[in-house]
């Protein structure tokens, strides 16, 4: 009896140890049970302290740029799933790079998903794009793509090239007809301005920039997009660009580069006024390389190494390598830029036929570029097609009444040869 009277004493006087204790005890239990990963979880996450510069919902949210989730690519069968797990790793690696847009790897801030599903019959590849707009669940845009299993790699690039590209311009279209008047959008609308040929277009996004010029001077796309509105010249006249808008547009593509070293777009968009505007050919290649080394698949950078190729360089490579790039997506197939340098190639080349019947081929009725209408009436002019010629001739003046070879911007070949070649077909074509 004494001994149990003296532990009962102990007890008695170290009761807060011993609770203490308990709680110790049933602590470790629930941390071990279960429901105790739950709570570890918990606990670890309000420690953990956001990692600088991470992007954090708040901060996707602030940014306004459209929010894209790639949804685990998937295959229909075995081979066909190793193939989308390859290739999804390189559609990532170029959206990832892409400054117009951000991908989130959580679906639930995604604005738009992209839904990927490869097939794979024989020595072909297939893969089938359905994007989402994950507001109101619309699948909004499709399409597939198709590459030659001989070459893995290249069937890969060439698939995500496309894929990606579509991506990036059918969620952008999607994205500028939002209700809201952000600055994204906003920006966004510009930046489609560039690849319009209604004058209408562009002098809206001009406006619209002058007016957001002092709001974001920090802000790189906007920069880029803004010289690039400056340079209307090259896609709508045929006369130089004037010498105030030249300044001015170098001065914001630069702009765009010194706050982002790492927009592909910037680089390129820096290479078409090295190009064009100074004919700068070594400068112009660094920058359309520099674009590459951001997104070696860049279909932008590639048809500018084609361009200086056309005019300074081998023409025929140079068509070759435009083509091909082009052909990732039809924005780039029916550019008119794209349309006016291969032009312009083959008539270097000599191949005044085949330089008619390429435009007469790609050029849409509703963009006729009026630099399109000068390359055309220079190869019909050389190749004797008198119809061809003085029709375009026609269409020139009455777009351009004062239109002349005196006012003519001078083209971006290298060989004072080659301009007078194609000053010649116009003369020939009837343009005074």
């Amino acid at each position: 009896m004494e001994g149990l009277t003296v532990i009962t004493g102990w007890f008695a006087e170290n009761e807060a140890v011993l609770s203490g204790l308990v709680a110790f005890v049933a602590l470790v239990g629930l941390l071990l049970s279960p429901f105790g990963g739950s709570i570890k979880a918990l606990l670890f996450k309000a420690k953990q302290k956001p990692e600088p510069g991470l992007l954090t919902e708040s901060k996707i949210r602030a940014a306004g740029k459209p929010t894209i989730y790639l949804a685990p690519f998937t295959g229909s069968s075995e081979e066909a799933k190793n193939f989308a797990q390859e290739l999804s790793e390189e559609v990532r690696r170029t959206i990832a790079n892409l400054t117009g847009s951000i991908l989130v790897t959580e679906p639930t801030l995604a604005e738009y998903t992209a839904n990927i599903t490869v097939l794979l019959t024989g020595s072909r590849s297939r893969a089938t794009l359905r994007l989402q707009d994950c507001h109101s669940n619309e699948d909004f845009w499709s399409g597939r793509f198709e590459a030659d299993l001989d070459d893995r790699l290249e069937a890969i690039d060439q698939l995500s090239a496309k894929l990606s590209t579509s991506i990036r311009y059918e969620v952008a279209r999607r994205f500028i007809n939002r209700d809201d008047n952000s600055f994204e959008v906003k920006l966004t609308r510009m930046g489609f301005a560039m690849v319009s040929s209604d004058p209408a277009a562009w002098d809206e996004g001009l406006a619209t920039a002058s007016e957001l010029l002092a709001e974001q001077p920090k802000d790189s796309m906007f920069h880029c997009i803004y010289g690039g509105l400056l340079l209307r010249e090259l896609a709508l006249s045929y006369g130089p660009v004037p010498a105030h808008n030249l300044e001015k547009a170098q001065g914001a593509l630069q702009k765009a580069l010194t706050l982002n070293d790492r927009s592909d777009f910037a680089h390129a968009m820096m290479g078409r006024y090295l190009l064009y505007c100074q004919r700068d050919y070594r400068g112009a290649k660094r920058s359309y390389m520099r674009s590459l080394e951001l997104n070696p698949l860049y279909a932008f950078g590639l048809m500018g190494l084609g361009y200086i190729e056309i005019f300074s360089g081998d023409a025929r490579k140079g068509i070759e390598l435009s083509n091909k790039a082009s052909a990732s997506s039809d924005i780039y197939k029916k550019s008119g830029q794209l349309i006016q340098a291969v032009a312009a190639g083959e008539l270097k080349l000599g191949n005044f036929d085949t330089a008619v019947e390429w435009i007469q081929q790609e050029l849409a009725p509703e963009d006729d570029y009026t630099g399109t209408l000068v390359v055309l009436a220079a190869a019909a002019g050389l190749a004797g097609n008198k119809k061809v010629a003085e029709d375009t001739v026609a269409s020139l003046k009455e777009k351009h009444p004062e239109i002349s070879i005196a006012g003519l911007r001078r083209w971006p070949y290298k060989d004072d040869a080659d301009w007078e070649l194609f000053v010649s077909g116009l003369i020939k074509a009837g343009l005074n």
